[in-house]
């Protein structure tokens, strides 16, 4: 069927209206993925990751050696770290008065006796009829800016730095100091370690003669037996401190 000529522009005109539509209504693209946001990091996640840092404070006793240079970071010709969190010896200005000591000596506040240096409480050790409880005395030269000049060792809990402690023997120091000078005192031979700044000095029981085999058979300290562990200043030289009452640390009271 032969459409008439009007027909044929009727629908011609229908169907470009139609296109003109259709080109008005274009599909709306969709979007592109965006790129995901980096995360920051929280302040707690931050403060979880970086690790924390471990407080400062003294050595433990476990830890001390006593060697030619000194405990620890107690260190002769050094003044001792003041720091209450980690010093390892202070001065108490009234520690030595008669109030504090319960004695009779007379000595009240101000008084040139009435200090000490002690050390810290976190280093003493159940007290003993023969042990005070001190396993370390430290001596301070106040007036050389309190210069560290003496540390003595009371008891086996410090050993030095090769190992020593008191009650080894002759045959043990030898082996850990066979570069060692000795020197004879009127009980003990002294084994002298020398450093840059310092001497430790190891006293061993000697039985030599009938004078000093008298005493130390009195005491029951066998012949050889390590009795005493000090180190000192090289100015102090070398000394006996054996059966001799000259300590240090505390109160002086000699």
């Amino acid at each position: 069927m032969s459409l008439s000529m009007r027909t044929r522009i009727g629908l011609l005109a229908l169907g470009t209206a139609s296109l003109v539509a259709l080109s008005g209504c274009t599909l709306p693209l969709a979007p592109l993925p965006s790129a995901s946001p980096t995360e920051t990091p929280s302040a707690s996640e931050t403060a979880e990751a970086e690790p924390t840092p471990t407080p400062l404070s003294r050595p433990a006793l476990a830890d001390l050696e006593l060697s030619p240079e000194g405990l620890g970071p107690l260190l002769l010709g050094e003044p001792p770290v003041s720091d209450p969190a980690l010093r390892m010896v202070a001065f108490e200005p009234e520690a030595c008065t008669d109030a504090e000591t319960g004695e009779s000596f007379g000595i009240v506040a101000g008084d040139p006796l009435a200090g000490g240096w002690f050390i810290d409480p976190a280093y003493r050790l159940p007290a003993t009829p023969s042990f005070g409880g001190n396993p370390f005395g430290v001596g301070v030269d106040e007036s050389a800016g309190n210069a560290v000049t003496r540390i003595d060792l009371y008891s086996a809990d410090i050993p030095t730095d090769e190992g020593i402690r008191i009650g080894d023997s002759r045959a043990d120091v030898e082996a850990a100091y066979p570069g060692a000078s000795v020197a004879e005192s009127y009980l003990t031979d002294i084994f002298v370690i020398s450093g840059p700044s310092g001497l430790l000095q190891i006293e061993v029981v000697s039985q030599s003669t009938d004078d000093k085999a008298e005493y130390w058979v009195s005491t029951g300290i066998p012949d050889g037996e390590v009795v005493y562990i000090h180190a000192v200043v090289p100015a102090f030289g070398v000394f006996s401190v054996a059966a001799s009452g000259n300590g240090v640390g505390g109160c002086n009271f000699s």
